[in-house]
Parts: C-alpha cells; structure tokens; sequence
C-alpha cells in the first residue's frame, strides 16, 4: 500500500515505488507549464528585492545565481519537469541540557544530507535513465541555484510558512528538500491551495520565539540575524549585540519550527543515516575549544554538516556559548584561545571570558 504522504493520482505507480524504494515517501512534480512560469516571475522579483536589501547577508552565491532561481530550464537544457522531494529526518530529543554543551540543530545530528538524500536521488536517476534512454535527468540537494520551497509548493508537497520554510502535511517542516531535473514531461501535481490553506490566521509563534529577530515579517527573513546562519554561514566576526542572544546554539537553531503548531505532525525519521548520530544533539563544548587545527577538525565531524563552517567558525560558535552557559570551568581553555593564531577565536575567547566574569 502507498502511504498517503506519497499519492498523488497523476504520477506514474513505477515510479512511485521506484521513490519508495529509496525512502522517500513525500514527493510531487512540478511541470513547467504557463501558470508555473507566470507565478516564477514573479517570485524572481521578489527574491531580486530580497538581495538587493541585503537580506542574504555573505552568502554571495545566492545573489550570483539570483538569476537561475526560477529557471530550471537554463540549469538543465531542455528540462520540463522538476521532480522534488522531500526526505524526513525528525527526531525527539534525548539529551537534557547541560550547561557546558552546545546545541546541535536536529538536521545535523548524523549524516549529511547532501550525502544520505543525494545518494538516493543519483540511485533513482540511474534507474530513469534506463527507462528513459535518450531523455535527460539531473539532480541536487541544497546544490542548486534553484528556489527549492518555490518548486515544492507548486509540485503540490507544501507550501512556504510564515518561518520561510516549507511545511507539508506529512512532516511539518522537518524535512530536506531535493529535486531531479529532467526533460520528460510529466503531469503536475499542484494542488492548487496550500496543504494546510496557509499558517493559522493570526499565528506568529515563530516570529516571536526568535530571539534575535530575524524573522522581520512574514515570510521574511533577515539571515544576517539569523542564528542557523551566524553559526553556519557566516566567517567573521558575530556582532556583540546578536552574542547573548545566541544562547547555548553552535550549529544551527531549531526554535521556530520547535514553536510552530503544525510541526504536531512531526514523526521520527526511520532512515538510518540520521537516526545514527556522528555530530549528535549536544557536543561539550570542551571538546570543542580543544580542536587545535583544521585537521582535527575535519576528522572529528567528516560526513557530518559540521564541516562547513570549520575550525575557526566552530570554536567561535563553542566560545559564545561558553559565555552564554555561564560555564566558568571552560575558563583555563578560553584563556588558552585567547592566544590563539586565528583573530577571531581569539576576539570571542576574550569576550567569553568577561562574560564569564560578569555573570
């Protein structure tokens, strides 16, 4: 029996069990027909005046793909369809909080997703190009320059919440989105209205949790105050304002889909490769600050999303979050970073340790 997260009519039954197969039990198609085209034009422009603030903070590579955003037929020649995908990797916490960790958003806690879901795409790839021959077929998981919330909403699996981020009925909104480019056309699954209809009147709940106020409006997000992308994105310097407010998070923040009332339909992932923690829910943050180099760095989180921002970012996450726990045993270790060769360590160190001594 097809579970209900992956019906939908107008898809082809093999390659719904060639998804299911795979794990991956939501999925829809989004055909790039006249309203989809309409519709993309103007989100492009809309996204366009998002850059143009600056609301992307550093992450140039979205301001140089703006263009790309809603043209899938320019990142893939020829292509028709976009098949996307979403992959559910919730789980409840298990570890209670301890003043001397770090917090770990849930999506990080084992594999990588670009790994663990993109493995499953190139697999299905493989099998559609031998059904297929002659037609092209291309995928990607958060490697794209495409709007992947924007596709998901018009292949009918979610849509876009007040929190920026796609909710679906299957799993709320704790799932990794990908999706497979291809020429062959395929029949839409839009559904013409939101999943939900849309977040409940009058509920911001995710608005008002975010302790630095990233969220400005809805559906509007200022990234540079956001902490997923202070810990993760950004390399410099954290502004002394944002610190506090950052409180014991090192990688990540899940607050604002902790708080959302849809994420009720929440169910634990029963995909292995997340439910096996390699960077797990809580890393003391001794451990941490002891991450002498870059190479030790890589070899404790290799296969994990924690690789991204690195050494240096990392011990600046461990730092502000030593200072916010009030964890004054870290102290001989955030006098030892206050030496160290990176500047930015040795800034946060610094300002761990006043912190540490004010408290």
């Amino acid at each position: 029996m097809i579970p209900r997260e992956a019906y939908f009519p107008g898809i082809d039954p093999s390659l719904t069990e060639l998804l299911h197969a795979e794990g991956l039990r939501l999925f829809g198609v989004a055909a790039l027909d006249a309203p989809l085209r309409r519709s993309a034009q103007t989100a492009g422009r809309e996204y366009a005046e998002w850059i143009a603030l600056g609301l992307h903070g550093e992450m140039a590579y979205l301001e140089r793909h703006a263009d790309l955003a809603y043209r899938p037929d320019e990142v893939q020649p020829g292509c028709r369809t976009v098949l996307v995908v979403g992959c559910n990797y919730y789980q409840t916490p298990q570890q209670n909080e301890a003043a001397a960790t770090g917090r770990v958003a849930r999506y990080a806690w084992g594999r990588d997703y670009h790994n663990a879901l993109g493995k499953r795409l190139r697999r299905v790839v493989r099998r559609l190009r031998e059904t297929h021959p002659g037609e092209r077929f291309r995928s990607f998981v958060d490697a794209s320059p495409l709007s992947e919330r924007f596709f998901a909403e018009h292949a009918g699996i979610g849509y876009t919440g007040r929190h920026t981020l796609t909710i679906s009925s299957a799993y709320g909104s704790w799932f990794f989105l990908g999706e497979i480019l291809t020429t062959v056309a395929l029949p839409s699954t839009a559904v013409g209205e939101p999943v939900h209809g849309g977040c409940p009147a009058n509920c911001f709940r995710c608005g008002e949790v975010c302790p630095t106020g990233a969220l400005t409006g809805h559906h509007r997000i200022d990234a540079r105050r956001c902490i997923s992308y202070l810990t993760i994105e950004h390399r410099g310097s954290i502004s002394e304002e944002l610190r506090p407010l950052m409180g014991d998070w090192i990688f990540g923040c899940d607050l604002c889909q902790e708080v959302c009332p849809l994420n009720v339909r929440s169910r634990e992932t029963d995909l292995e490769d997340f439910r096996v923690h390699r960077a797990g829910e809580r890393i003391p943050l001794a451990q941490l600050l002891d991450i002498a180099d870059e190479q030790a760095y890589r070899r404790r989180f290799s296969g994990t999303p924690l690789l991204r921002p690195g050494r240096d970012a990392m011990a600046r996450n461990a730092c502000i979050a030593a200072g916010n726990t009030g964890a004054v045993e870290l102290a001989p270790r955030l006098r030892r970073l206050a030496d160290d060769p990176n500047p930015l360590v040795r800034e946060h160190a610094s300002w761990a340790l006043d912190r540490l001594w004010q408290a």
